[in-house]
């Protein structure tokens, strides 16, 4: 039952975000439900709680969602018990970079799991891509020899380089220095061009 519920999940996030072009579309949420089961190999979790929370985890992200909108709620209103829904939105309420900097705080395991997979995929090779396709869709520059304005580069330096002392789990916080340390080799190479 809960495997039908997963995929209509995943059917309804690809019809939310399947055109969405800021790299908060329909395939980041797969990135983040298959990264998040992997982080979850092991311990003891809910992994129908981790599922949803994954897949459905930028149905209302603001920046992407229209204001005010319900998107998630309303999907596990019609599929899910309370119990799994509580779990859920509260993942999906306090997961985010800019909910944890406002004090907010998760509790479960699952919520951990969830946090890490989501800030994995901002970090790597589908990191900088998404980096930059956030960066064209605001139009924001690509750089402007500062670290410390809104840039595309910039933002390297001001979150993406810190979200691997930020991760729940050891796994994840291996997989985040892997991966920023592409993304250094790559810089290496881009202010070389850019010079």
């Amino acid at each position: 039952m809960m495997k039908k519920i997963i995929d209509k999940a995943k059917e309804y996030i690809k019809e939310l975000l399947g055109n969405e072009s800021t790299g908060h579309d329909y395939y980041h949420a797969l990135r983040v439900y298959n990264m998040a089961l992997y982080l979850a190999i092991g311990k003891d979790v809910d992994l129908d709680v981790i599922s949803l929370a994954a897949i459905l985890h930028d149905a209302d992200d603001k920046k992407i969602a229209p204001k005010g909108s319900h998107r998630a709620l309303n999907f596990l209103n019609e599929y899910v018990n309370d119990d799994i829904k509580d779990q859920v939105m509260n993942i999906i309420t306090n997961m985010s970079y800019s909910s944890q900097i406002k004090g907010s705080t998760l509790e479960s395991l699952e919520g951990k799991i969830v946090q890490d997979a989501d800030r994995l995929d901002a970090l790597g090779a589908i990191g900088i891509a998404r980096c930059f396709a956030y960066t064209g869709k605001t139009e924001r520059k690509i750089y402007d020899y500062s670290i410390d304005d809104d840039s595309a580069i910039a933002h390297f330096y001001q979150k993406l380089f810190n979200l691997d002392a930020l991760m729940n789990t050891s796994e994840a916080r291996n997989i985040a220095e892997q991966r920023i340390e592409f993304m250094k080799e790559y810089l290496k190479e881009f202010f070389k061009e850019w010079r």
